[in-house]
């Protein structure tokens, strides 16, 4: 459907939105695999939040779940090659809830030693990797989006789950004395942070510790042009979702369903005139660093906090008039 009327003429320092049409949705959430990964609870409730979010954008929500990783292609090839429905639209948006990873590129001989590179990939249901650069390739191709904002929603993990608790978003602390202009960084789990010695040279301290390692490890970010990528978590870390209250799904599907229908019912109400999508993702960081903590069992677990993470090539403002 087209939007109900075109909005008013965009700035010159924001994206178009006068289209006919808001544009392509597309929602991917994958629950059941082969071994050894697990059965990824809520899937139904990730789709139903995120088809609830856009429908109420305006966007044509196409919606499809458990695909294999060649399936994911083959939906994400013909929605990239529906070029007179983009040349109408606003945006495209594209979202997968799956379980995810970040994979060592193959070693080739031009690679320097000790340096080596890593790519975030989702998995198909038959544990098929598909990269997200490579999906975002695949739209900043297209030419009818040229110009246009591409938002990426990527709920997974960005590393295999290992039940190890390095795995775990377990944050910094940050001691501030006023009285002492020697103020010092004080990081928790220091073997995480490879810029450790870095800080160190940057806070004049001397580094006892020995590097062991020499390794280099590089995260290919696959941000281009006119793009979003929201992550539900960091890299090198896991995913969680929320399963036992009245609203379940991933943790950041949540907080997008929120913060996206706060500003829907303050625009109802006149409060505002236009949704800004950086209000949006600010909304989704703060409500996940407040509300979300990891309960499992073990002690050491507990109460773990995760963070959304995004970059982005946006030129431009983007608002939903």
């Amino acid at each position: 459907m087209s939007k109900r009327q075109c909005s008013d003429s965009s700035g010159e320092n924001e994206y178009t939105c006068n289209n006919e049409f808001r544009g392509l949705a597309i929602l991917i959430c994958n629950e059941n695999f082969k071994e050894p990964y697990p059965t990824r609870r809520c899937c139904d409730d990730d789709l139903q939040l995120t088809k609830e979010t856009f429908s109420d954008l305006k966007f044509l929500v196409l919606a499809f779940k458990d695909l294999t990783g060649r399936q994911i292609d083959l939906v994400l090839d013909i929605a990239g090659g529906q070029e007179e429905f983009h040349l109408k639209s606003d945006c495209f948006v594209c979202v997968i809830a799956s379980h995810g990873n970040e994979r060592p590129r193959p070693v080739d001989d031009k690679q320097p030693s000790g340096l080596y590179f890593r790519d975030h990939c989702v998995y198909g249901i038959d544990n098929e990797p598909v990269a997200t650069k490579h999906i975002v390739k695949k739209f900043s191709e297209v030419s009818s989006l040229e110009n246009k904002p591409k938002l990426f929603c990527i709920q997974a993990c960005r590393i295999n789950p290992t039940g190890n608790i390095s795995s775990i978003d377990q944050g910094h602390t940050i001691s501030v004395d006023p009285s002492n202009v020697q103020d010092e960084l004080v990081l928790k789990n220091a073997d995480d942070i490879p810029e450790l010695s870095f800080l160190d040279k940057l806070l004049g301290r001397k580094n006892n510790t020995k590097d062991k390692t020499k390794i280099i490890r590089v995260l290919d970010p696959p941000c281009d042009d006119d793009c979003l990528i929201v992550y539900s978590s960091n890299s090198e870390k896991e995913s969680y979702g929320r399963h036992d209250s009245y609203i379940n799904g991933g943790w950041m599907l949540i907080s997008l369903y929120n913060a996206m229908d706060k500003h829907l019912k303050a625009l109802q109400i006149n409060m505002i005139n236009r949704i800004d999508i950086m209000d949006v993702i600010y909304e989704m960081t703060s409500y996940v660093a407040k509300r979300m903590e990891v309960n499992l069992k073990e002690t050491a677990y507990k109460k773990r906090k995760a963070a959304i993470v995004f970059e982005h090539c946006l030129h431009r403002e983007l608002y939903f008039k």
